[in-house]
Formats: structure tokens, C-alpha cells, sequence
């Protein structure tokens, strides 16, 4: 009897100390589940935070680049591109905050087997080269302005110089003794939300006239003046004074209008009297007719110009100067590129000024005939597996005058063509080998020009973009 007693006091004990650590197990596991839950809680807020702090960072360095006092964003041709293609506020992307500064310097080599500017009459070889650099330094305010200076330093003249012909070879040359002269230097101001623009300073007028998306850039198309802006315009005498003005309405969208002003003499003298005036209607016809314009861009200008300086009138050979010389010449003439696909695009220029005056220009781009004509095409790579390459060719014609040719000049038309092939090496470097072929140079001006009138110029241009 004492023995059960104590079996079932035992069994008691047992059962009660059992239940007691049940009790305290499952207090434990109630603590330990709440600390995790609070652990995970905490986990999320830290994520969180992270997440936070990672955008921060971001918003940071975004504000930082943004508004650094010096960029170095984009290329040259992005700022050249912007102005061939220009619509009021369009172009080049400028943070208005700081600074942006752009450049790119221009390597030619340029030789010939058969130069015809031999002062013994004699044809002869040369090779020659030249350099170019343009700087341009930006400042954008808000959506409002945008200022520019423009610095373009340069040696040598490639070829030209051992050719006489009506429209030379080179466009790039710019021989400034490696010195390096400010060549544009302009504020703009954008109006009724950026439908009108205004632009005054010292401005390049071959920017705001005959401009072409296939054939307006020396650095990265075509080397010939001929196919860089018609030969048919008698330029100011050099990058001048000037204000130009361009409307493109936010209801016509297909349309712009640009006139322009300059003081033809680069002088800063008489710049009411000796002036260059123009005016230009730019047409998309694609934007008109609602096209697809990633396959079918392009624009149709037409375009007039004066320029007031005085020009003596031309006489036949023989015969005493004239009395009356103080004539302005004008001229008009259309330019229209076109894209026929996504890949391909074709351009034409035609150029016409008064054919009985001397043309008193020192611009290099301006000659002394009465109308020019060219057309080409551009095919991009990405049709044989090279996206970023560019093959380009274009012929064309300088038409001197019969009154030039009466006056005991060349009357012949001198004949282009160019072909040339821009190859990708890197991101910031191209190279593109260039051929030119000129026939008729000058309008065989000289007998002896007769005895090789064609001249073929062949050529290497490196494009380097910091």
C-alpha cells in the first residue's frame, strides 16, 4: 500500500514538471517566433533603405553630371547635324547649368599625279596635306537661349594649292598658321515656344543657307566646295557679322522660313551698305504628306541672295574697262535631300547668279561662273554588316559665263565627281579614302591645260572626335 502511494506521488511529480517545461518550451518558441518576425521586419526596412539610398545615389550623380561647370558630351557632328537639319530649340541636348564643349580635329592627304597650276605650263605631281580642329564651347539657358563660340584652328591646304580650277578640292583647308582665330561667336534666342528663333553675332552664313543633309559637312562627307554648298553663291568674304531669323510653326510643322543678314566685307564697315541678304523656304515633304519620316526624310529648299558689293560688269576681250562698278549681284537656286530608305538617300543642288558681272568675293567657296549643278547618293553600311560606315559619290558641273568666256576666259563647264568611303575604326576615330576626278578645270583657261585637261586627285581623311 505504502509503495503504491508512492508510485502514484511520483507519477504526479513527474506529470506536473513535464507540463511545467511544456509550458516553458512553448513561452520560449513564442519569444524566439517574435523576435523573427521583428528580425524580418527590420530586414524589410533595411531594403527598403537600401533602395532608397541607391536612388539618392543616383539622383546624386545624375545632379553632379548634370550641372558639372564643364562637359564634354556628344560629338562636332552632332552640333553640324543640328544646324543642317535645323528647326527652332532643335539640336544638340545642353544641360543649363554649366558648360558643354565639343571637338574634333581633321587629317587630310591629298596628292595628284597631274597638277595644272605649274607656272612653266608643265603638269606635275604633288602630295600636300592639312589639318583642321574645330572647338566649340556652349552655354544653354534654360529653354530660352543658347550662346556659342566656335574656335577653328588649321594648317596647310591639302591640294588646292597646286590646282587652278573654279571649285577646289578641299573645303577643310583652313591654314591659319596654327593660330586659332574665333570663327563664330553668336547668341540665340528662342521665341513663342521655340517657333521663332533669332541669332545675332559673328555667324557663318554657308550654315543658314543651301544647307544639305548628304552633302554639307566637309569633315565627314564630301571634300569638294563643289558639293559642300554651290559655287553659284557669291559668299561674304569670309564667317562675318550677322543675324539671321527662322520661323517654323508649330501648325505647319513641314515648313520653315529663314532670312538672313551680313556684312558681305567682313570688315565691320558700311555693314548697312555692304551687305548679304538672304532668304530660304525649307519643305518636308514627308511631314506633308505623313510618311513614315525614319524612311522617307527629307527637305526641299529654295532659296534667294544679294550680295551688295560693288561688281564691275564683265567686257569682251579688248575692250576698256567699264565705267559703272559699283553693280550687287544676286542669284537663287534649290537644294533638296531625300531619303529613299532607311539605308539610302540621294541629293541635288542648282545654283544660278548674274552672268555679265566679276565676282569680287575673297571667299573660296564663291567662283566665277554663272550656274552649278550636282546630285549624288549616300548608302549607309548597315546593308553589308557595317552599320556605322558610309559610301558616298556625286558629280557635278561649274558653268562659267559667255560673258566670262567673251572676256577671253575658259568657257568650258568644269566637271566633278567624287566617291568616297567613311570606315568605323573606333567610336572616335574614321578614316575615309577620297577620289576626285575634275575635267575641263577652269574652262581650259590656259592652252597648255589642253594637253591633260582631266586631273585626278586622290586623297586619305582621318576624323578624330574627343
Amino acid at each position: 500500500m505504502i509503495t503504491l502511494k508512492y508510485n502514484l506521488g511520483l507519477i504526479v511529480i513527474i506529470v506536473a514538471f513535464t507540463m511545467i517545461n511544456v509550458t516553458e518550451t512553448s513561452a520560449r518558441e513564442d519569444v524566439i517566433l517574435a523576435e523573427i518576425r521583428a528580425l524580418k521586419e527590420k530586414v524589410l526596412e533595411i531594403e527598403q533603405m537600401k533602395v532608397q539610398i541607391a536612388e539618392l545615389q543616383k539622383q546624386v550623380i545624375e545632379n553632379t553630371h548634370k550641372c558639372s561647370m564643364l562637359e564634354a558630351q556628344g560629338t562636332v557632328k552632332d552640333i553640324k547635324e543640328s544646324l543642317i537639319r535645323y528647326k527652332p530649340g532643335e539640336g544638340v541636348e545642353i544641360t543649363p547649368c554649366g558648360f558643354k564643349i565639343q571637338a574634333d580635329a581633321t587629317f587630310v592627304v591629298q596628292g595628284t599625279p597631274n597638277a595644272n597650276n605649274a607656272a612653266d605650263g608643265a603638269n606635275k605631281s604633288a602630295t600636300d596635306a592639312s589639318w583642321s580642329s574645330d572647338i566649340y564651347i556652349e552655354k544653354a539657358f534654360d529653354d530660352w537661349g543658347l550662346a556659342l563660340i566656335h574656335l577653328e584652328p588649321g594648317q596647310g591646304n591639302g591640294a588646292e594649292s597646286q590646282l587652278s580650277l573654279y571649285s577646289n578640292v578641299n573645303r577643310d583647308s583652313n591654314d591659319t598658321g596654327a593660330n586659332v582665330p574665333v570663327t563664330e561667336l553668336w547668341y540665340e534666342q528662342y521665341l513663342f515656344n521655340k517657333q521663332w528663333t533669332v541669332t545675332a553675332g559673328k555667324l557663318d552664313p554657308e550654315n543658314y543657307l543651301d544647307q544639305n543633309v548628304y552633302a554639307h559637312d566637309e569633315c565627314t562627307q564630301f571634300l569638294a566646295r563643289i558639293f559642300r554648298s554651290s559655287p553659284a553663291i557669291e559668299w561674304p568674304n569670309n564667317n562675318t557679322l550677322g543675324a539671321t531669323t527662322i520661323i517654323a510653326p508649330d501648325i505647319l510643322p513641314y515648313l520653315a522660313l529663314n532670312a538672313s543678314y551680313f556684312n558681305a566685307n567682313d570688315t565691320y564697315e558700311d555693314i548697312f551698305t555692304k551687305t548679304f541678304l538672304s532668304a530660304q523656304l525649307t519643305i518636308k515633304p514627308a511631314m506633308a504628306l505623313g510618311l513614315d519620316t525614319e524612311k522617307w526624310d527629307g527637305n526641299f529648299r529654295a532659296y534667294w541672295w544679294y550680295n551688295g558689293l560693288d561688281h564691275p560688269k564683265l567686257v569682251d576681250q579688248g575692250e576698256p574697262p567699264p565705267d559703272d562698278s559699283k553693280n550687287p549681284n544676286t542669284g537663287f537656286g534649290l537644294s533638296v535631300d531625300q531619303m529613299v530608305t532607311d539605308a539610302f538617300g540621294v541629293f541635288a543642288r542648282i545654283g544660278w547668279q548674274k552672268p555679265d558681272l566679276a565676282i569680287v568675293s575673297t571667299n573660296p567657296d564663291a567662283a566665277q561662273i554663272e550656274g552649278a549643278w550636282s546630285t549624288g547618293m549616300q548608302v549607309n553600311g548597315k546593308l553589308w554588316g557595317r552599320e556605322d560606315d558610309v559610301l558616298g559619290l556625286a558629280i557635278g558641273q561649274a558653268l562659267p559665263s559667255k560673258h566670262y568666256k567673251d572676256a577671253g576666259n575658259g568657257g568650258t563647264a568644269e566637271g566633278h565627281f567624287e566617291v568616297y568611303y567613311r570606315l568605323k575604326v573606333n567610336s572616335n576615330l574614321y578614316v575615309s579614302p577620297d577620289i576626285q576626278c575634275i575635267w575641263n578645270p577652269r574652262g581650259i583657261s590656259e592652252q597648255y591645260q589642253g594637253n591633260c585637261n582631266t586631273i585626278f586627285v586622290y586623297g586619305l581623311r582621318g576624323q578624330l572626335d574627343f
